[in-house]
């Protein structure tokens, strides 16, 4: 366990983020932080993970989900609000590794609900899963519609969608106490450069050429890293079941290609690459956590030109 910045007692309620030092909750970490909520990050610093991105003060177990102590280290903390966010994430490793993917996701967020059930005076744990839940679509899909899961990570967080309800619906002490969230594709800084925009944003530097998997026609959804953290924010204070998190600005590859070229005025290499198993379209509704009063911060092109060219 380590204190980064200084160390002292905090106003704010107590909120442990697990995986808070990756790419998209190291955005969440920094935000409540700077809230001055009393912030507690269990991460393995795996992929990237670096504790000295944040800027505050926050404490710092060094541990991994998948493993059995981490349960009694987060109950000893007593937080407030836990957020499970660690997870492998990346779609072609879960492919190549469906075993270790199983066992690290589902592990994990069998201890983040263990321990959670440990807890009686928890307010509320928040479960991160992923639009790819729905599997392949050709409809904004609704938080009520079946998961259909196509790859060993998508499979991996729909497991972890239906533990939360089990364990919901079994132990009293976590009834209208768990949320789930599945944001859309999230791009910004401290991105995986495997990633497309970050790619993209690797060839506007450096000329490097960017592969076009089956002839660029994927589609996405994309949201700004900087919009997740009041999306979360208001979940937190007043959310029940499950929220899809998306702004509606869904893009092919190729479109998407044609945007970013627009807006810097540089033309962007491309070579064609197949990729197996790969589906063709994510799309879902936000309908639902708009009507909690979430929108996003940052449209689309703002977020898109700030990362590209801030």
């Amino acid at each position: 366990m380590l204190w980064w910045g200084k160390k002292g007692k905090k106003e704010g309620p107590k909120i442990l983020i697990t995986g808070g030092l990756g790419f998209i909750f190291s955005h969440v970490t920094e935000y409540y932080v700077q809230k001055g909520w009393d912030v507690v990050v269990v991460d393995n610093l795996s992929e990237g993970s670096n504790p000295q991105i944040i800027d505050g003060s926050f404490k710092h177990i060094h541990a991994h989900m998948a493993h059995l102590e981490v349960v009694e280290k987060i109950v000893r903390e007593k937080p407030d609000y836990i957020v499970h966010a660690a997870a492998i994430t990346d779609v072609d490793y879960s492919i190549r590794e469906p075993r270790r993917t199983f066992e690290k996701n589902m592990l994990g967020s069998t201890h983040a609900f263990e321990a959670a059930r440990r807890l009686p005076d928890l307010r509320k744990i928040v479960y991160v899963s992923t639009d790819e839940v729905y599997g392949e679509c050709d409809h904004p899909m609704r938080e009520d519609e079946m998961l259909a899961p196509r790859s060993p990570y998508a499979c991996s967080k729909a497991a972890g969608s239906l533990m939360r309800v089990a364990y919901e619906n079994t132990y009293p002490v976590l009834a209208g106490r768990t949320v789930e969230i599945r944001p859309c594709n999230i791009f910004g800084p401290r991105q995986d450069r495997a990633k497309i925009l970050a790619r993209i944003k690797e060839s506007l530097q450096t000329g490097q050429v960017v592969p076009l998997h089956n002839e660029g026609k994927g589609y996405r959804e994309f949201l700004y890293v900087k919009n997740i953290p009041s999306a979360l924010d208001i979940v937190l204070e007043k959310g029940d079941g499950v929220y899809n998190v998306g702004a509606g600005d869904g893009y092919t590859v190729v479109d998407l290609i044609k945007r970013v070229e627009e807006m810097t005025r540089k033309k962007i290499a491309t070579s064609p690459e197949h990729r197996s198993g790969m589906d063709m379209k994510y799309q879902t509704d936000s309908t639902r956590i708009r009507e909690l009063g979430w929108k996003p911060t940052y449209s689309f092109d703002d977020g898109l030109r700030e990362y590209l060219l801030g």
